[in-house]
């Protein structure tokens, strides 16, 4: 008998210092809802902030509308669809840069092994083998090939958040969508944001806190969505070469990018699950990486980082690698 879990991530800004901090001719506007299978919190600070919410937060709904049709075949959806076509241009872009691992064309594996829904299953070898001919690392796929963007959905979402606050002069804003975040203009006093990572064995006690400046933040790792069947876990998140979920020494990947990078949030999405595929083995030459930062925890209880404002939490039972 299978279980299913689903943990999401928590980058949690808090949200308390920025209502209470905004500059006296500012006003603060809070929206929630419920989008990209996650609970989505949006608080914007500045002169017209209710307006700017909500502009954001019918983007989302929009958005997540578009990204649930990813299942149909790509021949009848990428000509049409401009956002289709610029996330699969931008991770076909970021795969040359930064290696191979993540492909927006495996959409029938994903619905093969249905672990995001409520009826997940361990596919046959002869289906897994099946599925993968359709996934494509390059542009030329199959007319047969599925669209899914679960590995950029969210970050493409943040990079969206981010031109609407810009547009609106909004002094700053903290917009959450689970395992990716914004953190948005500069704080009264220039104070830094505060977001906390889950614990990938605890969700109850954070890994540690980050503090920084304007920055979007992507976490992946195995403890978001799993099921278990016969003793063993499967994760969410698919390895493109065996059609199976990933096996990986890594529990989390937290990626820091700075807010003025263009399309930072979907550079942080994609690195984080490429990094937690990638596995501990590379993670020097990850570390290395100047243009973004790492908060990296494994199995055996380590965490590995070069960002200084990240503090680990005493309690997590991790220890610094």
């Amino acid at each position: 008998m299978a279980k299913y879990y689903l943990f999401k991530f928590l980058a949690v800004c808090c949200c308390t210092s920025v209502m209470c901090s905004c500059s006296a001719k500012a006003k603060t506007a809070e929206v929630s809802d419920f989008v990209f299978d996650t609970y989505a919190h949006i608080s914007v600070c500045g002169k017209a902030p209710q307006a700017t919410a909500e502009e954001i937060s019918d983007c989302f709904k929009e958005l997540d509308e578009a990204f649930s049709l990813c299942y149909e075949k790509t021949a009848e959806l990428l000509p049409q669809n401009t956002v289709y076509d610029d996330c699969t241009d931008k991770t076909l872009e970021l795969s040359q840069k930064y290696g191979e691992g993540i492909s927006v064309f495996c959409g029938e594996l994903t619905a093969l092994w249905g672990i995001a829904t409520d009826c997940p299953k361990i596919p046959s070898d002869d289906d897994i083998q099946k599925a993968l001919y359709s996934v494509s690392l390059e542009k030329d796929y199959t007319e047969t090939s599925m669209l899914d963007f679960g590995a950029v959905a969210k970050g493409y979402a943040c990079d969206t958040a981010y031109k609407i606050l810009k547009e609106s002069n909004a002094e700053y804003s903290a917009v959450s969508l689970g395992s990716s975040t914004l953190l948005y203009g500069e704080k009264t006093g220039n104070k830094p944001f505060r977001a906390g990572v889950t614990n990938p064995d605890n969700p109850e006690v954070y890994l540690g806190v980050i503090e920084t400046q304007s920055a979007f933040i992507s976490t992946s790792g195995g403890y978001e969505r799993f099921f278990e069947a016969d003793g063993k876990r499967y994760s969410h998140i698919l390895d493109m070469n065996t059609g199976r979920p990933v096996e990986t020494d890594l529990s989390s990947v937290t990626v820091i990018v700075p807010s003025d990078t263009e399309g930072g949030g979907f550079l942080s999405d994609f690195l984080s699950t490429l990094i937690y595929i990638d596995g501990s083995e590379n993670l020097d030459k990850w570390l290395s990486y100047e243009e973004f930062s790492l908060v990296c925890a494994d199995v055996n209880g380590k965490v590995y980082t070069d960002f200084d404002g990240f503090t680990l939490d005493e309690e997590s039972g991790y220890s610094y690698g």
